[in-house]
Formats: structure tokens, sequence, C-alpha cells
């Protein structure tokens, strides 16, 4: 986390002072409910959302019909601003996972500040490159990597951007499907890697989250060095 209690990695996280409070007087807050659409696929882009509580996940449907999971976002992103930059339709599906509270900003809005505020150009400039990165990612993992090392390593990247804490332990709050959908794997298989011998002494599956029992453990299996923000 930043002093300005937005994670580092988030949009708002990488802007300056000025820069965030300008951005965040740009839009209104909107409520979203779980499992609610925020952005549908084939729609126009007229605003971006800066999500300023609660996750959503970005889905696509391709071409045979199938439903791939893109990525997740967390409290200070951005989400939505393809499409207005590139003036065409939306090319994803945004649906929240928690009850979120995001900031609606007009596409003309956040355009004019892109043009005058450098600050915030090059954040969502670093923003893209750090998502492109992820999903570059997420495909060679799912190339390299059995499921329980994939889930391992998604667990983890997952904690790292929302590090919530139940019982003293870090929890990732994803339904199997969602962690299946992550890593290219079907949600049968995730649920068994999950209680398998190679995980459960490592982590514990519950409706809707897995906590991280070993986050050492879990970091070596993943082959990766333990994030120090998850060792405290």
């Amino acid at each position: 986390m930043t002093s300005s209690g937005w994670h580092h990695l988030s949009y708002l996280g990488r802007l300056s002072p000025p820069a965030r409070d300008a951005v965040l007087r740009l839009g209104g807050p909107r409520t979203v409910q779980r499992d609610e659409p925020l952005i549908r696929q084939g729609e126009p882009g007229t605003a971006v959302f800066l999500l300023l509580d609660g996750r959503v996940g970005v889905t696509r449907i391709v071409e045979n019909g199938t439903l791939s999971l893109l990525g997740i976002r967390h409290p200070g992103d951005l989400v939505g601003e393809m499409a207005v930059i590139s003036e065409d339709v939306r090319t994803a599906t945004v649906t929240a996972l928690d009850r979120c509270v995001v900031s609606a900003i007009p596409a003309t809005s956040f355009m004019r500040c892109l043009q005058q505020l450098p600050d915030a150009m090059l954040a969502l400039n670093r923003m893209t490159g750090d998502r492109l990165t992820q999903a570059n990612i997420y495909r060679a993992d799912a190339v390299g990597y059995e499921v329980e090392v994939r889930l391992a390593r998604a667990l983890l990247y997952q904690a790292r951007r929302s590090p919530e804490r139940e019982r003293g332990r870090l929890v990732v709050r994803l339904r199997q499907r969602h962690l299946a959908m992550l890593i290219g794997a079907q949600e049968g298989t995730v649920q068994k890697a999950l209680r398998g011998p190679t995980l459960r002494h490592l982590v514990l599956s519950g409706r809707g989250r897995v906590l991280l029992l070993d986050v050492v453990g879990l970091a070596r299996l993943a082959e990766m060095e333990p994030p120090p923000e998850l060792c405290r």
C-alpha cells in the first residue's frame, strides 16, 4: 500500500496526490451489487470506471462461445478505458465479484484528463503494461506448470493485490470456478487439486474463499520468492 491507502500497483496508487485528487473529482459514485454487470461486451465505450471498493471480474466470450476470465481488478483499479481510448465497443464484460463502489467518469472527461495531466497518462501506460505482463504470465504458467503450481502462483498474486486476513491468515475470496478460469483449468480439477496431497497442508478451501495456511510453503511450490508483505 502507498501512503494514500491505495495499493501501489493500482491506477490510483500510481498517481501523484494532485493527479489522484483530480481524477477522483471527475466522476460520481455508484454502487454495483455482487454478480451485477458493470460493463457488457459489445456495448459502446461511453465511460471509464474507477473501482473504489470491491473487486470485479473481466470476462470475454470468444467466437466459439467459451467464457474466458481475463483478469480480476481490485480497489484503485481502472476498468473500461480501452474502449474509450480506441473509440470502439467494449471487448469484455466486467462483473462485480463483491458489492462494489465505483466512480463513473464520462469518456470526454477522462480523455481531457489524460491530455492535461502527464501523471495520469503515465500511470495508465504502466497499468496497461502490468496487465499485459500478468496475462502473459498466466498464459506461460498454463503451458509450463501443473495445476497445483498454477493455483499456488495465482493465489499468491491475488493475495498480494488484496491482502485480506481471516483468523490471522491471509484469505483469497474467490469461487473455485473463477480460480479455474483464471489458470485455464476445469473447475473439477481445481476442486480436486485444492484438496489433494500437494496443497491440502498449504491452503484450506471453503465456500467462496481459500485460506492460505503456509505462505512460505506455497511460494516454494509456486517456485517464487515469498512476497515479504505476505509473510509479516
